[in-house]
């Protein structure tokens, strides 16, 4: 397949990781971009780096169209209203949003675009490996979405070495939204209220949300190794913020409402009510304001009420065989790590990273 690919890179306070993500973008062996820059109202000063390449005569060269074009929000609108902004500016047949800590090798665009060949495909990821230096080299961080009986959900390989594994292009359950490519196609096809990703979430698991929306519309996604990029994220350590445990907390109810079948949520309940209890108190210990976030559940509870009725009608694929795609869930790995690890809580105002 070949066309249009509309980058959509969302910018909040990104100034050190700008340079690296843009020269990524200009490097890359794909010709046919669009690129859609938006800035949430940041105050690091990255807004004008970004406005000085969206005029400078090289970027407008090696962009399709009238782009780059960049767009001021007065206010940070979050993650998913911004994306759809951006995805409503742009005419590609293929979109891609991005994130500013990435940096793409120059091959990315071009292996993600050659695998939406294969017939319903709607999604693609590729081989996300965190920056060096945050750890050993090559160590991946990651290569889709997996997903979980108890509805938790972790990237696929995160933690692994990236030499030694996920080799072969595959099928999964989806994509990290940080940087994958979607078939617009695919987007309109499985828009709600006319949004393509959840506003309602702000950031944190519209990706998620999306992936499972796509699934129960018979959509594919597909893995490609051969497709690199480095995330920065929040580096190696188990670091979180309020803002990031708050959406964190509230985002999975929301996209279980919506999503789920109530007869396989029964079925997988014994393991999901451990793992409220569990995900309770880790929060309780580490990060209890978060757990206010569920007065945010009880609001939105109409709203994705009513998200859930057009969803659940338009579904053409059987609650048993998504069931096949909710994998058993590690306890004793999830406990180590946000139990017995508790790690550092950012301070407040400081930069979240997906």
């Amino acid at each position: 397949m070949s066309g249009l690919v509309s980058i959509i890179l969302i910018n909040f306070n990104g100034l050190a990781d700008l340079p690296g993500c843009l020269r990524s973008l200009t490097s890359q062996d794909y010709l046919d971009i669009e690129l859609i820059m938006i800035d949430n109202d940041s105050s690091d000063g990255s807004t004008e780096i970004l406005r000085e390449f969206a005029g400078d005569p090289e970027s407008r060269e090696r962009f399709a169209g009238d782009s780059p074009r960049f767009i001021v929000n007065e206010r940070n609108t979050g993650f998913s209203p911004a994306l759809n902004q951006g995805i409503r500016e742009s005419i590609g047949d293929l979109v891609m949003p991005l994130n500013t800590d990435i940096v793409l090798e120059e091959g990315f665009v071009s292996s993600l675009v050659t695998a939406m060949d294969e017939e319903g495909v709607g999604s693609v990821s590729g081989k996300l490996l965190r920056f060096p230096s945050f750890g050993e080299d090559n160590v991946i961080d990651s290569v889709g979405h997996i997903i979980f009986a108890n509805r938790l959900a972790e990237n696929r390989g995160e933690g692994e070495r990236g030499a030694d594994c996920y080799l072969e292009a595959e099928e999964t359950f989806g994509t990290c939204g940080a940087a994958a490519i979607y078939s617009r196609r695919m987007l309109e096809d499985v828009a709600v209220a006319g949004e393509y990703f959840d506003e309602e979430f702000f950031a944190f698991w519209e990706d998620l949300d999306l992936d499972w929306r796509a699934r129960l519309r018979g959509w594919k996604c597909v893995y490609v190794p051969g497709a690199v990029a480095y995330h920065r994220r929040g580096g190696a350590g188990y670091r979180k913020s309020l803002v990031v445990e708050y959406h964190n907390y509230k985002n999975r109810y929301l996209m279980i409402v919506k999503n789920d079948s109530l007869q396989q949520l029964l079925k997988n309940l014994p393991g999901i009510m451990i793992t409220e209890v569990l995900k309770a108190g880790a929060l309780f210990i580490r990060c209890p304001r978060a757990l206010l976030s569920l007065g945010e559940v009880v609001r939105l509870m109409p709203v994705m009420l009513r998200k859930r009725r057009t969803i659940q009608r338009r579904r053409v694929v059987p609650a048993r065989e998504m069931e096949a795609w909710f994998k058993p869930f590690d306890y004793r790995k999830w406990i180590r790590r946000h139990l017995l690890n508790r790690g550092e809580m950012q301070i407040e105002g400081e930069r979240d990273r997906r």
